[in-house]
């Protein structure tokens, strides 16, 4: 990845935290379905554990990484995954 934002770090301590925590998983998963993931969601998510970041944060990271977790792997293979931005 070239020069990181702020907001890209965010989104890498994001999936990190989410890798590894079930139970945020669960909560992410919900805002994950139906071929879309609401972004203004995940966002308010991320921001309970203080990190912020944006939908083109998220989508710079995930155009810059080739390589899913295996928990994202699991959401695009449910979903066929887009992004369903709610002006966040």
């Amino acid at each position: 990845m070239t020069e990181q934002t702020t907001g890209q770090s965010n989104v890498l301590k994001f999936r990190t935290l989410i890798d590894s925590d079930p139970a945020l998983q669960a909560e992410v998963s919900q805002h994950v379905g139906n071929g879309t993931w609401n972004a203004a969601s995940i966002i308010d998510l991320a921001n309970t554990k203080g990190l912020d970041f944006s939908a083109d944060d998220i989508v710079d990271v995930l155009d810059e990484d080739d390589e899913l977790s295996d928990f994202e792997l699991e959401l695009v293979a449910a979903a066929g995954v887009s992004c369903n931005d709610d002006g966040a």
